[in-house]
């Protein structure tokens, strides 16, 4: 009898057998419509084979499309997830095949090469990038899989070493894919790679309509496309050819999916589908993550130095001092800096790591704080467009008018505090009367409000004096004109519950410097901050990025925290609270026992949010040998559950709110 194993796009941990009926074409990766419980399901074939079952089987229904969605190494791609990442093998499916694609035969207008708006300018590579560029292309020529770290200081010239690889990646036929952090980011290289490289080039990313999505997505499976520009869940796309996957800013943790499952890194399944197609991988920073430091140390990938910026104008110097005065802001020192550069016709950039006006509402006499009822945190007080404020839930979402009177003892006596970058801005049109402002944060560049190009272009062709933006402002936007940067909190992320918050605040700063002073005009950067003396900020001050991050890495080797070690994260769930304690506290003992040495379980505790979305929360750290992580996830979910409670387990976790 032939047989085919089919998993289904929900969260069940392996696939289904069914009896293949005669003169029925199922491949791995076919889609077919199959009995699943009381209805029929669309699932993925995972495999094809002879024998006799030990009962009867169903049969499978009908074929869905006329020829396999997936490839098998996008099938092994989706096996890779579920084993690496702990996610059931229908929840890595459907990422793989989304369910608005509908039918493999959907005409859909071919992607068609765009003309040329000017031929390719001709530069003068660096030294740096020209050594780079040598080494990168001989890897492409050799057509194995490899690893590579280019590890350039801001203003490297990163961007030419990636467009003259991908021109020559797609040579012959081969496709390249570009992975950027932001949504924000695509659409400016999109640009810049269509009008280059004359080939067809797709843009991918959350905020395009199903519709884009899906015709880009065919696009891809059928070869039309050579180039993919894209956020994060790009790496998942239904490559033919793949010759290159270039990670830029590959330290950033919006590469890491940690809001439904599959919990995956793109940086892994890069790596793991370039393993398979014979790629190169190019991991691009000035600020590298220290696993892919681990990474270049250990020789798991090739390290390419580019230590020379482009421009002659030497980097900018950083300078900390302290916040300004109570009530305000804004140091006057960087104010007067700020207005310097008006006088001057320069543009500045201020970093603020929170949206919003105020980030806190609480009552003057009592304290207390006007939290959502349903996640437990602070409501964010933030501007309306048409006047006036509102507090929104940044978890949930759910809106609500300022409050007059407290909550608890009754009082009118509410306040604001916290800084976001709606404040910033306000406070620099009433400091620096005239300066045209502003703001790149979530709000501005979402995909309701649609103004992503709007903030970027118009802040590039000068429309603008200052921008006040989050993290946003720190990735890989070029304005030449700015001259100045400044960072209204770099304490922000210093005293987070977790391992890699100096990491992350040492990266944010760098990252953020180096927007200042990329052309022919001297840059300078101010970081208002109470620890001038954390190896962080000095870190950052000092610019010798290489130096710190192999310091931390000793400290990691030293607590086994990962990449020196494996890290699981289980998060447990449920609306009774009582019930949540007594099953998380089962549950971990029963894990304690089921795990080998040398696992070490730490918990349960509450959450740091310890509500979302009317869910109470508890989680559970499990650390273990790198080589452990997936029979510990294997060992994790196989330990017995309430049924009220929801778990949700994810691997080398960069989320522990």
């Amino acid at each position: 009898m032939r047989i085919a194993e089919v998993a289904f796009p929900v969260p069940l941990p392996k696939g289904y057998h069914y009896q293949v009926p005669a003169g029925m074409a199922v491949a791995v990766g076919s889609r077919v419509r199959a009995p699943f419980g009381p209805r029929k399901a669309v699932g993925v074939v995972l495999s094809v084979f002879d024998g006799e079952p030990a009962r009867p089987l169903k049969a499978i229904d009908s074929l869905v499309d006329p020829r396999p969605a997936l490839s098998a190494e996008g099938v092994g791609c989706a096996k890779f997830m579920a084993r690496r990442f702990g996610a059931p093998i229908g929840e890595a499916l459907k990422a793989l095949v989304p369910p608005f694609v509908k039918s493999l035969d959907e005409p859909v207008a071919v992607f068609a090469a765009p003309p040329r708006v000017e031929a390719p300018k001709t530069f003068t590579l660096t030294g740096g990038q020209a050594a780079a560029l040598e080494r990168l292309e001989a890897l492409l020529d050799a057509g194995k899989h490899a690893n590579t770290l280019i590890f350039g200081v801001p203003a490297s010239g990163k961007t030419e070493v990636y467009l003259r690889l991908i021109r020559r990646a797609i040579k012959d036929g081969g496709q390249a894919m570009f992975l950027l952090p932001e949504i924000s980011l695509t659409r400016p290289f999109f640009d810049e790679f269509a009008a280059s490289l004359g080939v067809p080039v797709a843009l991918w990313h959350s905020g395009l309509t199903p519709r884009e999505r899906r015709r880009a997505w065919l696009a891809i499976s059928r070869g039309d496309v050579k180039v993919v520009v894209g956020a994060r869940s790009a790496c998942l796309l239904p490559y033919k050819a793949l010759r290159l996957a270039v990670l830029d800013e590959e330290q950033d943790e919006s590469f890491k999916q940690d809001s439904n499952s599959p919990f995956y890194h793109a940086r892994e399944v890069a790596i793991e589908r370039a393993k398979q197609f014979g790629a190169l991988v190019v991991l691009g920073s000035a600020t590298p993550s220290i696993e892919a430091w681990a990474m270049a140390r250990s020789g798991a990938a090739e390290l390419l130095a580019m230590p020379d910026r482009v421009s002659s104008v030497p980097r900018a110097p950083v300078t900390t001092l302290p916040p300004g005065r109570f009530g305000e802001v804004l140091s006057e020192e960087l104010l007067e800096k700020m207005a310097e550069r008006l006088r001057r016709g320069e543009q500045s950039i201020l970093l603020v790591n929170r949206r919003g006006f105020s980030t806190l509402t609480t009552c003057g006499k009592c304290r207390w704080i006007d939290r959502c009822v349903d996640c437990g945190v602070a409501k964010i007080t933030h501007e309306k467009p048409e006047g006036g404020f509102i507090l929104i839930c940044h978890h949930c979402g759910k809106k609500w008018p300022p409050p007059d009177r407290c909550g608890d003892c009754g009082e009118a006596a509410m306040r604001s505090g916290g800084v976001g970058t709606q404040r910033v801005a306000a406070e620099v049109k009433l400091r620096l009367p005239g300066a045209r402002v502003l703001r790149m944060d979530r709000d501005t560049v979402s995909k309701e409000a649609k103004l992503e190009e709007r903030v970027y272009d118009q802040f590039r062709a000068r429309k603008a004096d200052v921008l006040v933006g989050t993290k946003l402002v720190a990735k890989s936007f070029h304005f030449p004109e700015v001259t100045l940067v400044g960072v209204v909190d770099a304490d922000t992320m210093l005293h987070m519950p977790d391992f890699r918050s100096a990491e992350r605040t040492m990266q944010l700063l760098a990252q953020v410097a180096g927007r200042a002073g990329r052309a022919d005009k001297p840059g300078e950067v101010l970081l208002q901050t109470l620890s001038p003396e954390h190896e962080a900020i000095k870190g950052a001050a000092d610019g010798d990025y290489a130096a710190w991050a192999d310091a931390e890495l000793a400290a990691r080797v030293e607590l086994s925290y990962p990449p020196a070690g494996g890290l699981i994260r289980g998060i447990l769930a449920c609306a009774d609270e009582a019930k949540l304690t007594a099953a998380a506290g089962a549950w971990t003992e029963a894990l304690r026992a089921a795990l080998p040495a040398p696992a070490e379980v730490v918990g349960p505790a509450p959450a740091l949010l310890r509500q979302v979305r009317g869910k109470f929360r508890d989680h559970v750290l499990i650390k273990l040998p790198t080589a452990a992580v997936e029979e510990g996830l294997r060992i994790a979910r196989a330990v017995p559950l309430s049924s009220s409670v929801k778990l949700a387990l994810d691997a080398d976790p960069y989320d522990f709110l």
